[in-house]
């Protein structure tokens, strides 16, 4: 195969010299340039192997807080928002809900599932 490289002089240049250093044409050089980024070039990890390192690391000791008290107590005892109104709140999740559901049965429409 041909591939045809445009590219500033000076990195030619610096190429060159790269390559005469090895002993090597300019296009020797850059095909062993481009086989070892091919080589050392690593594949991501799969989310799964993310997961699994995580789960397999110590915790930081460090990093963990006692609890102080109990958290049900601690939102018993939260003051009230003088602003929160249940009927507006139930009102509005509720106008989330349908539209989630348009958007859930548009993407199953155009998806197929349907």
């Amino acid at each position: 195969m041909t591939v045809t490289i445009m590219m500033p002089d000076e990195m030619e240049n610096q190429l060159k010299r790269k390559a005469e250093k090895k002993h090597l044409s300019l296009e020797e050089f850059i095909i062993d340039l481009l086989a070892d980024a091919l080589v050392t070039e690593t594949p991501p990890p799969a989310p799964e192997e993310v997961v699994a390192r995580i789960k397999a690391t110590p915790g930081n000791p460090n990093s963990l807080r006692p609890a102080s008290g109990s958290l049900a107590e601690a939102l018993r005892q939260a003051p009230d928002d003088p602003n929160f109104d249940l009927a507006t709140w139930n009102r509005e999740w509720a106008a989330v809900e349908t539209e989630l559901q348009t958007i859930t049965r548009a993407n199953d429409l155009a998806e197929g599932r349907i």
